[in-house]
């Protein structure tokens, strides 16, 4: 009797729900039967392994069974198809080999024995794995094209659920009839995502520091703990499915109103203030300091002589008086430490008064404030207008059809080279693999072009929005400058100013991150 081990895999944990691994039990078992010296000694499966992805020498399965085969403990490999046993067109073809040249027969349920007996043999085998490899990178690529559109027409893709939404029955059903579910709000959870995005934007606090104030506060994870970290609160606020964006590796959907948690203003402000920087018409990066201190300036306040940057001071002081008793003195200033280690390193002045200081910059941004709050806002919405949207979308359609007629041609001339080698076309061989190496290089160049066309598109619409953030931010400072607390008027003055130089006799250079005119585009 020869022994036979019968090897089953499935690439996907969905295959395993839909029990392929025992449709492919009974098939190997059905066609054993058939061969009255076999005896089925073991099975083995793989479950979710990618035949494509995972290099054999990395699948434990297929290691086991090599080992089996070199101290001669069966005689056959049944498996239900040869791809099987792997979908690599540089590997698989060779370890199906091995296995023959170890004394093992490889055979499979639907396609029969493969043998090396002949040099036709060998081309076969190498030609049916080529075959499985590119059906692999088709899939790969339909895949990626499936979730892609699930994206844009909103659809719930699953993995995990992000922090503020919840997953309904919604009287959806996908191809085959079955209900599924779709991502809503849930209003408990939104209530703490908006309280992440306005304490991290309008009251100057970090990612750790909100993190703390959730753990002390017993705000439950979406895993059910209260161990928020600093890290979870930078992904949470990077996600967009918060102004209603479905995303996945740069596509993005439309905004879905039903999902919006948070407006694209707060988003886009939120953006800027925790990752300290501005978007490319604010020009250089702006840091984002702390507000939790009466110091206007801090970090931006330098000294006009030497260039130090000046520190913020507090000083707190009981004086007393002729007749008896005592006064209290409360009074902030700004220091330049290389004039007071130092002074011959530094001719300017030793210490500024901080109220001078701070209301000298006040007026400077509240002039700078109100001029972009006298232009029309048409006039400033026309910067956000995307001028070349419509031309991108016109070049992606097109690369995509390009890409598509490549395909449906490379598809043709691999079933050609098939019936060639099979004598079923009197097309010469030769010149269908001549062809078939130009038509793939035109299929990868097709598919690179609509990748590029696509990126384009989306970096022209997220443009647009960011240049829109832009200005309902700035016109939003103009509105609140004037009444708000000193840790507003700290992250608006942080955002707006480079540096602020301040010379003997508090006399203010204020360099701004931007110019009206450069905003505008008159430069």
């Amino acid at each position: 009797m020869k022994r036979v081990i019968c090897l089953y895999r499935v690439s996907t944990v969905g295959q395993v729900d839909h029990d392929d691994i025992p449709m492919q039990k009974l098939a190997c078992r059905e066609y054993a039967a058939t061969h009255a010296d076999w005896e089925i000694i073991d099975e083995i499966s793989e479950k979710g392994v990618s035949g494509y992805k995972v290099s054999t020498n990395a699948r434990d399965a297929i290691v086991e069974i090599k080992k089996r085969a070199l101290l001669h403990q069966f005689d056959v490999l049944l498996v239900f198809m040869f791809d099987r046993i792997g979908r690599r067109d540089d590997e698989t073809p060779f370890v199906v080999q091995w296995f023959v040249q170890q004394g093992i027969e490889v055979w499979s349920a639907r396609e029969g024995e493969q043998r090396f007996d002949n040099h036709v043999d060998k081309l076969l085998n190498y030609i049916r794995f080529w075959q499985a490899s590119g059906e692999s990178e088709k899939t790969s690529i339909r895949v990626k094209t499936k979730h892609s559109q699930m994206v844009q027409d909103g659809q719930y893709r699953g993995g995990s659920l992000p922090y503020g939404y919840k997953l309904e029955h919604q009287g959806r059903t996908n191809k085959k009839n079955q209900e599924v579910r779709d991502l809503m709000i849930d209003e408990d959870e939104a209530a703490i995502v908006r309280e992440i995005f306005d304490l991290l934007t309008n009251h100057g606090y970090g990612t750790n520091r909100v993190a703390q104030y959730l753990n002390e506060k017993g705000v439950k994870t979406k895993r059910g703990t209260t161990l928020w970290r600093g890290t979870s609160i930078r992904a949470l606020i990077d996600n967009p499915i918060y102004i209603g964006i479905y995303h996945m590796q740069g596509v993005q959907s439309e905004p879905f109103e039903h999902l919006r948690i948070i407006d694209d203003n707060l988003f886009q402000r939120c953006q800027q203030t925790v990752k300290g920087r501005s978007t490319k018409n604010f020009g250089e990066e702006a840091v984002v300091f702390r507000t939790d201190t009466r110091s206007l300036l801090s970090g931006i306040i330098y000294c006009g002589h030497c260039g130090c940057r000046l520190c913020f001071n507090h000083h707190h002081e009981e004086r007393k008086l002729a007749g008896g008793g005592t006064s209290v003195y409360d009074y902030e200033t700004y220091r330049c430490y290389r004039k007071i280690s130092s002074k011959r390193t530094c001719q300017g002045q030793t210490v500024y008064k901080a109220f001078a200081l701070n209301e000298a910059v006040e007026q400077q941004v509240k002039m700078f404030l109100s001029k972009i709050e006298s232009i029309p806002r048409e006039r400033l919405m026309e910067l956000a207008s995307a001028r070349n949207e419509e031309t991108y979308k016109v070049a992606f359609k097109q690369a995509q059809k390009d890409f598509e007629n490549a395909e449906k041609q490379v598809t043709a001339l691999e079933e050609e080279a098939v019936k060639a080698l099979t004598g079923e076309s009197q097309l010469d061989l030769s010149v269908v693999n001549s062809m078939l190496v130009k038509h793939r290089a035109k299929l990868e160049a097709a598919h690179t072009a609509m990748e590029e066309a696509q990126t384009r598109m989306q970096a022209e619409k997220e443009n647009a929005k960011e240049t829109k953030a832009q200005i309902d931010e700035l016109l939003s400072w103009a509105e609140c400058f004037e009444k708000a607390d000193i840790g507003t008027k700290h992250l608006i003055v942080a955002r707006l100013v480079e540096r602020v130089d301040v010379s003997t006799g508090y006399k203010v250079h204020i360099k701004f991150r931007i110019s009206l005119k450069q905003f505008l585009g008159q430069e």
